[in-house]
């Protein structure tokens, strides 16, 4: 089987082929077929392919048959354009989908979760087709911005699902009948599987890898892609929302908060400061953040604290001055219950040290 990238510029065009070459297709093969839609992810679309690829490439040198075969369609068969701007060739239209294996959907690149009526428009053809054809398939397969796709067409209703930390909150609101895990990496319900971020797609892989090739091909594949197979939890990536809204008494609070962290202030104090009441206050908070501000005001604490552990060396009481807490047992606790990680843990995955090697002088 043979696929291709295909990137245009306006000066020139480049193409990328990868093959796949089996002398006899085993009666078992599963067909992953990847639904591109405009505005896919290219990264999710290519880690998807990349993983099956190195998947039937182990399996093969081990004697054993390739276990996947992957298609990738569009609605109407023509390349889909990513979020990139680069085209993306496809074997043909969901027409020619084959029944059973395994439907991917790569996410899409929404901008925020402030005109999801408008972004959702584009995608009511392919939202139209999942709510009447995923049935067909044997597993059907979401990350990041994706699963809004399924929830639109009614298809979580009463599931458990997760979708990318920075658009759970657009999510929970769109969508109250769904049961949403915002801190999941993966969940599964019924014959859906869903992913957080757009990196998640590694961890859905190995799902599929391990439930169609077994245990011992997912973990071969882990380990030739260096792939951290026991992420549990989106919450350490999470950062707070920027200020990309319209409410400017809120943006106002938020950098004044931002300014006194390390002091203790009440919301008293910011409501006077951007000079209207704290009732007030917390409303427009809820109407534009979804939370009120002393919560957001905790993990602003908890995002200062995430920062000079990675950056820094500080003892953590130093840390826990530093963001406005006196007691560091309660700081601690409100860490993990926000990080879901305690913070040494978090200082040795994400301190910066770890990660960039010492450049030579």
């Amino acid at each position: 089987m043979t696929f291709f990238v295909l990137f245009e510029t306006k000066r020139h065009r480049l193409g990328r082929q990868f093959t796949m070459t089996t002398n006899t297709e085993s009666p078992d093969v599963i067909t992953a077929t990847l639904l591109l839609a405009p505005k896919v992810m290219a990264a999710s679309v290519m880690g998807f392919a990349d993983m099956i690829y190195v998947a039937n490439r182990v399996a093969l040198s081990q004697g054993q048959p390739e276990p996947f075969k992957l298609r990738m369609l569009s609605l109407d068969g023509q390349p889909v354009i990513c979020s990139t701007g680069y085209p993306l060739a496809v074997d043909g239209d969901l027409a020619s989908a084959e029944s059973n294996g395994v439907l991917i959907v790569p996410g899409l690149m929404l901008a925020d979760g402030r005109h999801l009526d408008r972004a959702l428009s584009h995608y009511r053809p392919q939202i139209d087709w999942l709510k009447h054809n995923h049935q067909r398939f044997d597993r059907v397969v979401t990350n990041c911005s994706a699963t809004f796709l399924l929830a639109e067409a009614g298809l979580l209703d009463g599931k458990s699902a997760t979708t990318s930390w920075w658009l759970t909150k657009a999510f929970a609101r769109r969508y109250p009948q769904v049961d949403l895990d915002a801190d999941a990496i993966c969940r599964c319900s019924d014959h859906f599987i869903l992913g957080g971020g757009s990196g998640c797609f590694t961890d859905l892989m190995l799902v599929i890898i391990e439930r169609y090739g077994g245990q011992p091909l997912a973990r071969t594949v882990a380990k030739y892609m260096l792939v951290d197979n026991q992420r549990r939890s989106q919450a350490p990536y999470a950062i707070l929302p920027d200020t990309n809204h319209d409410d400017v008494v809120v943006a106002r609070a938020q950098a004044w908060i931002h300014r006194h962290l390390q002091q203790d202030f009440k919301v008293e104090d910011v409501a006077r400061h951007v000079a209207v009441s704290s009732r007030t206050l917390i409303r427009r908070f809820q109407n534009t953040l979804a939370e009120s501000p002393q919560t957001y005001t905790q993990r602003a604490r908890i995002e200062h604290s995430k920062l000079l552990l990675e950056t820094t060396q500080l003892r953590f009481s130093e840390i826990v001055e530093r963001c406005g807490y006196s007691d560091e047992s309660a700081f601690r606790r409100l860490f993990k219950k926000l990080c879901k990680v305690s913070p040494s843990e978090y200082r040795r995955k994400f301190h910066i040290a770890h990660q960039v090697p010492a450049v030579a002088e």
